[in-house]
């Protein structure tokens, strides 16, 4: 039975020497589509776009760094044809937003967009993908859901099919005329795994979970709050509260959590004891003492003087 690996295996790379931002976002919109992108640091950006076209699917693989790519009014024309773009992830992670829905992929995950709706593209740095673009006709009755939802390459199916592909991929410039009959089947398989693969638990889940792990890498930063956070993942104020509904808990409420459990754990560290207590406010993001002293009282039912006197009584 093909497995992951055996798929990776035969992924190709992303040809050529890397170039920078404004020539790889060119490559994009002649490879797949038009987009407006977006960049935290360009000038660092280098990335690498292979197109390899075989009858009407075109097979692009990409390398880069973090980036951001819309699809909206300003690039979407009722001119250009309508596709759909299917993309595996193969390094690094990618959250696609369309139709109302967010889902992160990892490696081993692919899900699908459809070109005639706007949608939000964001990858992490060591991104690496493979993207399948063909013209809708090959997925005539799409299965409701489909577009911005996270399937696994797992054994069976969908890895068969993506291994396939990912030949195809390989060894386009030597199928010769048996190229467009190749393709037109492999096609026809990929209809019947859009149809009958499971997709992935969970998504709003997994999207919560990155959304929490980053937060965690930057509690020490006094501006992080639901305007960073949502920023920094390329949704709207609305969908990450959404996000925490049904969590118990605001995006706010977790920010101060996770900052007061930081400066429990170090108030109660022997190592640390020497510190003073406004350095290890600063340290978890606290603005000032003063406020930190009454937030981690609200959260302790003691100061932070008295919470770290017992703790460190309790160890002698």
């Amino acid at each position: 039975m093909t497995s992951l690996a055996d798929v990776v295996a035969v992924a190709p790379a992303a040809s050529g020497p890397k170039v920078e931002f404004g020539s790889w976002t060119h490559a994009v919109q002649r490879s797949v589509l038009r987009f407006r992108f977006d960049c935290e640091r360009p000038r660092a950006f280098a990335g690498i776009v292979s197109n390899r076209p075989l009858a009407d699917v075109n097979f692009v693989d990409m390398e880069s760094g973090r980036h951001a790519a819309y699809r909206d009014a300003a690039t979407i024309s009722p001119d250009e044809p309508d596709f759909y773009v299917m993309t595996l992830q193969l390094s690094g992670k990618l959250w696609l937003a369309q139709d109302g829905r967010v889902t992160v992929l990892e490696p081993g995950h692919f899900a699908l967009y459809d070109s005639a709706r706007p949608a939000t593209i964001v990858s992490s740095d060591d991104y690496r993908s493979t993207c399948i673009r063909f013209p809708k006709r090959y997925l005539p009755a799409p299965p409701p859901g489909i577009t911005a939802t996270a399937f696994e390459c797992e054994p069976g199916l969908p890895s068969t099919v993506w291994g396939m592909l990912l030949s195809l991929n390989r060894n386009v410039a030597s199928l010769g005329p048996h190229g467009p009959r190749a393709v037109r089947t492999v096609m026809d398989l990929v209809t019947v795994m859009l149809h009958g693969t499971r997709t992935l638990p969970g998504r709003r889940e997994v999207l919560l979970a990155h959304v929490r792990e980053w937060i965690e890498e930057h509690l020490g930063d006094p501006d992080l709050g639901p305007a960073a956070v949502a920023a920094a993942h390329y949704i709207s104020p609305r969908h990450l509260h959404n996000l925490f509904a049904g969590t118990g808990s605001t995006v706010s409420s977790w920010i101060r959590a996770r900052r007061v459990e930081g400066c429990r754990r170090d108030l109660a560290d022997p190592r640390l004891a020497t510190v003073p207590v406004a350095a290890i406010a600063a340290r978890w993001g606290f603005r000032g003492a003063s406020h930190f002293g009454q937030v981690f009282k609200r959260a302790t039912g003691r100061t932070p003087v008295e919470f770290r006197a017992e703790s460190l009584a309790d160890l002698r």
